[in-house]
C-alpha cells in the first residue's frame, strides 16, 4: 500500500501545481509554460504508474504507452523554454518550437505502425519490453518496427534530449553566475534574479536522477519496490519545491516570509499589491500623521533628491536605518502613499531612470544601463523592464526612436 501511495505522489504533486498555476491570477508567459510542464508531467507520471503492474486492458495500455512517450520527450524542450523565459528578455521565436519535432515524429510513426500491427500485438510487445525478455527472432517485420520505435528509437531520443537539456541548463547557471553564497539572500528576498538559478538547479538534479534510475535501476523502477518508492518520494518533494518557488509570487521578506507560507494560495490568486494590502491592513503603530509626513519627507529626500535608489544594495532595512525608524513604518507608508510595496517602488524609480538613460545615451549597452540604474544584474533589469513595458529595453529604445 505504501509503495502504491509513493508511486502516485509525483502525479498528485504535479496535478495540484498544474491546477493552481492554471487558475493563478495575473499569469505571465513563464507561468503558462510552467502550467504546461506540470500538465505534461501529470500525464507522464499517471501513464508511467500504470506500467508497474500487469495491465489486462490492452487498448488502454497501448494508448497510454504512446501518450507517455510523447509527454516524456516533450518535457525536455518545455523545461528549456521555461528556463529561457526566466533568463532571457524576449519570447521564444517560432523556430524554437522545432525542438518538439523529435517527439512529434516519434509519436506519429508509432501511431502508424500501431494501426498496421494492431493493438493486441502491440500490447504483447510492450509486455515483453517491460518484462525484460525480448526474443527478436520471434518478431515479424511490423513487430520489429514497433519495438525499434517504442524502445530503441525512444531511448536514443530520450538520452540525446536529456544530455542536451542538462548542458543547456548548466550553461544558464554559468551565465546567471550561480553562487551558493547567494542562497541566504535569495531566502530573504534580496536577490530575486536568483530564482531562475534555483529552478535551473532543481531541474538539473531531476534530470540527473532520471538518468540514473533508467541506467542503473530500470528493473527495479518497473515494480513496486522500495527503490521506486524512494525515487517517487524524492521526485515528489523536488517537484513540490519547483512549484512553490515558481508559482507563488515572492513577497517582501523573501521565501521565508511568514505570510507567504501561511497563505500561499491567496498569494497566487491575487496580485502582489492586493495581497500585501490585505495582510498590511490596519494600523502598524500609534504614530501621529505629522510623524508620518516627517518620515516621508526624509524618505523622499534620500530616495529621490539624493537618488538613493541608484544604490544596488538599497533595501528597506537600509533606508529604515538611514531614517532612524523601522521597516514596518517604511513598508506601511510606501504602500499608503504610492500604492505599491517598497520593492516595486524602488524598481519603478530605477526603470524611469533607465528609460532616460536609454534615450539620452542611444549607444549605451544594456549592461551599462542596468548597472547605472541601480540593478544588480542586466538579467534582472531586462526582466523587470519587460514586465512593465511588455518589450525588452532594446526593442523599447528602437520603438521610441521611430516616434
Amino acid at each position: 500500500m505504501l509503495s502504491i501511495f509513493a508511486v502516485q505522489l509525483p502525479f498528485s504533486v504535479c496535478a495540484v501545481w498544474f491546477l493552481l498555476t492554471l487558475f493563478k491570477g495575473h499569469k505571465t508567459h513563464s507561468d503558462r509554460l510552467l502550467a504546461t510542464i506540470m500538465a505534461f508531467l501529470t500525464v507522464c507520471f499517471y501513464c508511467g504508474s500504470n506500467h508497474m503492474s500487469p495491465y489486462p486492458n490492452y487498448p488502454k495500455l497501448v494508448v497510454m504507452d504512446i501518450v507517455m512517450q510523447f509527454t516524456v520527450l516533450s518535457v525536455f524542450p518545455l523545461i528549456c523554454l521555461y528556463i529561457r523565459s526566466l533568463f532571457e528578455e524576449s519570447h521564444e521565436r517560432s523556430i524554437m518550437y522545432l525542438l518538439f519535432l523529435p517527439s512529434m515524429l516519434q509519436t506519429v510513426c508509432t501511431i502508424v505502425v500501431t494501426s498496421l500491427l494492431g493493438v493486441q500485438a502491440c500490447a504483447k510487445v510492450i509486455e515483453t519490453i517491460y518484462s525484460g525478455v525480448i526474443v527478436v527472432d520471434r518478431l515479424d517485420v511490423l513487430e520489429t518496427a514497433y519495438l525499434n520505435l517504442s524502445y530503441k528509437s525512444f531511448n536514443v531520443i530520450f538520452f540525446v534530449e536529456l544530455v542536451a537539456s542538462m548542458v543547456f541548463l548548466s550553461s544558464r547557471l554559468f551565465v546567471g553566475k550561480f553562487k551558493f553564497a547567494h542562497i541566504s539572500a535569495f531566502l530573504r528576498g534580496e536577490k530575486s534574479s536568483f530564482v531562475a538559478n534555483i529552478l535551473c538547479s532543481f531541474f538539473i538534479i531531476y534530470f540527473f536522477l532520471w538518468a540514473l534510475c533508467i541506467v542503473f535501476m530500470d528493473p527495479f523502477m518497473n515494480t513496486l519496490s522500495i527503490w521506486s518508492s524512494l525515487w517517487s518520494f524524492f521526485v515528489a518533494l523536488l517537484l513540490f519545491f519547483v512549484g512553490y518557488v515558481a508559482a507563488i509570487p515572492p513577497l517582501p521578506g523573501g521565501y521565508i516570509n511568514i505570510e507567504r507560507m501561511r497563505h500561499p494560495f491567496s498569494a497566487m490568486r491575487q496580485s502582489r499589491q492586493e495581497f500585501l494590502q490585505g495582510i498590511n491592513s490596519g494600523p502598524v503603530a500609534d504614530v501621529p500623521a505629522s510623524g508620518y509626513d516627517k518620515i516621508m519627507e526624509s524618505f523622499r529626500q534620500v530616495m529621490i533628491v539624493e537618488q538613493g535608489f541608484l544604490n544596488p544594495s538599497m533595501t528597506i532595512d537600509e533606508i529604515s536605518k538611514t531614517l532612524n525608524t523601522n521597516r514596518t513604518y517604511v513598508s506601511k507608508l510606501v504602500n499608503i502613499y504610492y500604492g505599491v510595496p517598497f520593492r516595486d517602488y524602488l524598481n519603478n524609480l530605477r526603470l524611469d531612470y533607465a528609460k532616460r538613460l536609454l534615450m539620452d545615451e542611444p549607444d549605451a549597452v544594456i549592461d551599462y544601463v542596468a548597472a547605472k540604474s541601480g540593478f544588480q544584474s542586466s538579467t534582472q533589469f531586462i526582466r523587470k523592464f519587460r514586465e512593465t513595458e511588455g518589450v525588452t529595453p532594446t526593442v523599447w529604445r528602437t520603438l521610441q526612436r521611430k516616434k
